[in-house]
């Protein structure tokens, strides 16, 4: 097969280790972006916390995408709160770049605020699903399953 089919309950798991096998051969050369890569990419969404320069960041983009494209996977649709970062890329032609009009993006469940860089967690959706179960441990865990927190791995 040349192509992971999604909606099939591995397809995750096949995908990271794909991924994970393919940037494996760029640990040496690029550590920082393999790092990244490594510890940032949740199924098809890499999101990266914050660096210590806007130069920093824009390489390190650049070269996730290099890395990607090796691997014939285009990693598109950029988004940060920083407006010189968001002129590098398009002035260097990088992904889709989204426009400085756009507030807030949901990253992995969780509501990113673009103009004041803070989270939101709606938890509206998630108590709707509560709503109609029965109260048993299978239940709550099946929904605290569909809760993620990007912290947590990094707590460990």
């Amino acid at each position: 097969m040349n192509r992971i089919p999604f909606e099939v309950t591995l397809s995750p798991f096949v995908l990271a280790v794909t991924i994970q096998f393919h940037i494996r051969k760029y640990k040496e050369d690029y550590r920082e972006t393999y790092e990244m890569l490594n510890t940032s990419l949740y199924v098809d969404d890499l999101f990266a916390g914050s660096f210590e320069s806007v130069n920093k960041a824009f390489d390190l983009s650049k070269n996730a995408i290099e890395i990607l494209k090796d691997a014939n996977m285009n990693l598109r649709k950029f988004k940060t709160n920083s407006k010189e970062l968001r002129k590098l890329w398009n002035e260097n032609g990088i992904g889709d770049v989204c426009e400085s009009g756009e507030r807030s993006l949901k990253v992995l469940g969780i509501i990113w605020n673009l103009s004041n860089d803070t989270f939101k967690l709606d938890a509206q959706p998630l108590l709707e699903l509560i709503k109609n179960l029965k109260n048993s441990k299978r239940c709550v865990l099946k929904r605290a399953a569909k809760i993620f927190d990007p912290i947590v791995p990094h707590l460990c």
